[in-house]
């Protein structure tokens, strides 16, 4: 019986270890026309990097570039379903 819940001690650590593949992040947009800002909104986490190191750099549209990092900031955390 010790056996047994110490490999389900050990299960439970080591999938609690596995990396996110999800992202939650805050995004501030501040102009002298307008602020927006946008809360808990859940993002596919890049492969290359983890939640922490996004950057408001690191968000491009596939129509138009922008500069967003005079105007903007995001800020991401780990999201786990």
């Amino acid at each position: 019986m010790k056996k047994a819940i110490i490999v389900l001690l050990a299960v439970f650590a080591l999938s609690s270890c596995a990396k996110p593949d999800k992202c939650k992040c805050s995004f501030e947009l501040n102009t002298s026309i307008i602020d927006i800002e946008l809360k808990d909104q859940i993002i596919q986490r890049p492969e290359d990097m983890n939640c922490s190191q996004i950057k408001v750099e690191d968000i491009k549209g596939d129509v138009v570039s922008v500069d967003l990092s005079k105007i903007g900031s995001v800020k991401c955390v780990n999201y786990n379903d």
